[in-house]
């Protein structure tokens, strides 16, 4: 690690030189650390197709069946519409 000169820290112009100095070394090993190409997550965009927009919406209607309605065969219908859903989505 280099050493710089000695700053006197007692007056304005000493700590102007000092944060300069600590801002600089921030600045230079954030960049040294950093990379220049962006990171892949290896997470894609999904692309919709016209088979899983209709799963989706058929989903989406059983789920507002499901809230409104007291019956528990309509929650049954949509647990397995969702299941059936993210099964094709993977």
């Amino acid at each position: 690690m280099e050493r710089g000169p000695e700053i006197n820290v007692n007056n304005e112009a000493g700590l102007r030189v000092a944060n300069h100095c600590v801002k600089h070394a921030l600045i230079s090993a954030y960049e040294d650390n950093s990379s220049s190409r962006p990171v892949k997550t290896g997470k894609s965009t999904l692309k919709r197709t016209v088979e899983l927009e209709s799963l989706r919406r058929g989903v989406r209607w059983l789920f507002s069946k499901c809230r409104s309605d007291t019956n528990p065969h309509s929650c049954d219908l949509y647990r397995v519409a969702e299941r059936n859903y993210r099964k094709n989505v993977r």
